[in-house]
């Protein structure tokens, strides 16, 4: 099994589905299969239907999970899709799990480009086949559009200041790799940091790897139709990393249990425990939030 990190809060995920046997699971964003490993290996007879967009993750799920091979579905596509690409209306679905954060294994390749601390050209596409990537932002977008993605998806701090910072670069060359862009960043933001302190790469990266995979596109309509496709008692899992994501979850599931289709599970949200975050650091900004279909 090589997850290369522990997928986030499994523990209580698996805990709110006890009982949930015979269950079919849709696991909207498979990565590596962590979660769904923990699911098939507690929840007895459990199926999971399995997406992501992701072609390297998913041949690297198809490895980790190979032990229960006969139990899990593949599927190539952004789960946004999910009510068109596949029928649940005859299917009884006990719960569906969306973690829409970046795998360690993404973070890790030294040709994906989503990190800053690895040197790499700029690309941070989760799905290879799509055509725009960070590069293509970063070198072709107007001063205008780079604020607006650095404020609306990462909360960056001087946007027009680091914006205006590209565009200068630009008239000298293109910004072809990650350090070239993480080194205009620490000008503008210096690199000393006290310990404990994040990069101010991290958002920049953040923004761009959102609206380069449209991470937030469709998310609202999606949770609006779940009700709409799921049993009484079926469980929506939603893990967030970021402020910006969260407030967007927070507010379609309030609504749902305002429109009496969901009741929202307590203790909300759920925090990883100081254990998990020891043996997982990067699952400290993550929250759970959890509903029931009325």
């Amino acid at each position: 099994m090589n997850f290369l990190h522990y997928p986030v809060m499994n523990k209580e995920i698996v805990n709110i589905l006890a009982g949930s046997s015979k269950g079919l699971f849709i696991d909207c964003t498979l990565g590596m299969g962590g979660h769904s490993y923990y699911i098939l290996k507690n929840i007895k007879n459990s199926k999971v239907i399995a997406i992501d967009v992701d072609d390297e993750s998913i041949e690297q799920a198809k490895i980790n999970l190979k032990e229960f091979s006969d139990r899990v579905t593949f599927f190539r596509f952004n789960y946004v899709d999910l009510f068109k690409k596949i029928d649940l209306f005859n299917k009884r679905v006990s719960g569906i799990l969306i973690d829409p954060g970046i795998s360690m294994f993404q973070l890790r390749s030294e040709k994906r480009g989503f990190s800053h601390n690895i040197d790499s050209y700029l690309d941070m596409r989760k799905d290879k086949t799509q055509k725009l990537t960070a590069y293509d932002v970063i070198n072709s977008f107007k001063e205008d559009q780079l604020i607006k993605i650095f404020e609306g998806y990462g909360e960056v701090k001087k946007a027009k200041e680091l914006a205006k910072a590209i565009i200068e670069k630009r008239l000298f060359g293109c910004i072809k790799t990650t350090f070239e862009l993480k080194k205009i960043i620490e000008r503008i933001y210096g690199n000393r940091l006290k310990k404990g302190q994040v990069h101010p790469a991290a958002k920049v990266f953040q923004a761009l790897r959102i609206f380069v995979n449209r991470e937030l596109e469709g998310v609202e309509n999606f949770l609006k139709e779940i009700p709409n496709y799921l049993n009484s008692r079926a469980k929506i899992f939603f893990l967030t990393y970021h402020s910006i994501e969260d407030r967007l979850v927070k507010k379609k599931f309030n609504f749902l249990e305002g429109e009496m289709k969901v009741r929202i599970l307590k203790p909300f949200p759920m925090f990883p425990s100081e254990a998990e975050i020891i043996k997982n650091p990067t699952s400290k900004s993550a929250k759970l939030r959890v509903a029931e279909i009325i």
